[in-house]
């Protein structure tokens, strides 16, 4: 019996390739034919778009995948999430994750713009989805997860505000994301990768799964397996300074597979 390893892509900003002219390869942002490049060597791989709930029923009630699943995780919402991504991704019936900053969200519903610090760009006022985006992401099969309300960094929280302000904030972020979408998040993903052991103690109970981030240079990796914790899930962080055969080193790394212990 094997271990199979399961790749989950994780995208910031997927830019029209107008846009992308102006740009220099930066950390968190991609191209339209670049993305869409990725995703036809995926479908070339024989590899199948799993939801990120798909993956917590394997880890967790050993429900099989299929031999070569992948999933696709968008983070904070921005607003080409749904207009560049979502079309592709319906062209191609794929599915994904989004998690969503929901201070962002409510802002951009109310036309107002929203300032956020990121890892991979610094202090940003990039345009979010509004939540009747959102919505159209739900209907289109994708998942909502969670990404708290303000992007703050959960260890740093804790730091500072000790249990109450970590559980505050997701109990903000959860609220709005029922309240706008009928939906409860089963997933949160730690703005930052930022999270420490009590974080993971905190969050256990409001969520399937906890998913970290890493922002390694050069690339490490990790993927997520059957000895993988709920609360630790692995990605792999994808933008434009990946080379497209950097990129195939995901697929071609996971098709190792390797014994099971003790089987």
């Amino acid at each position: 019996m094997l271990n199979q390893r399961v790749p989950i892509l994780v995208y910031h900003h997927v830019y029209s390739d107008e846009v992308m002219a102006k740009l220099q390869p930066a950390p968190g942002v991609i191209g339209e034919s670049e993305f869409r490049r990725q995703l036809q060597y995926i479908d070339h791989t024989g590899s199948t778009i799993v939801s990120t709930s798909q993956i917590l029923n394997w880890l967790l009630d050993e429900i099989p995948l299929p031999s070569r699943a992948v999933a696709l995780h968008f983070d904070n919402g921005w607003l080409d999430t749904c207009a560049v991504v979502m079309p592709i991704l319906k062209q191609m019936g794929m599915i994904a994750t989004c998690y969503v900053i929901t201070d962002g969200l409510e802002a951009a519903s109310q036309g107002k713009s929203h300032a956020v610090r990121t890892l991979t760009e610094g202090v940003v006022d990039h345009p979010f989805m509004t939540w009747r985006h959102a919505h159209q992401l739900v209907d289109a099969g994708w998942e909502i997860g969670a990404h708290t309300a303000t992007h703050c960094k959960m260890a740093d929280k804790h730091h500072a505000d000790g249990d109450q302000g970590v559980l505050e904030e997701v109990d903000v972020s959860n609220r709005i994301i029922d309240k706008r979408l009928g939906i409860v998040p089963q997933h949160f993903a730690y703005p930052s990768g930022s999270h420490n052991d009590r974080t993971d103690e905190l969050l256990a109970p409001h969520y399937r799964s906890l998913r970290l981030w890493r922002f390694d240079w050069p690339i490490v990796w990790q993927w997520t397996d059957r000895f993988t914790s709920r609360l630790a899930i692995e990605c792999q962080n994808i933008d434009a300074r990946v080379p497209f055969s950097r990129f195939k080193h995901v697929f071609t790394d996971t098709s190792r597979d390797i014994p099971l212990h003790g089987v």
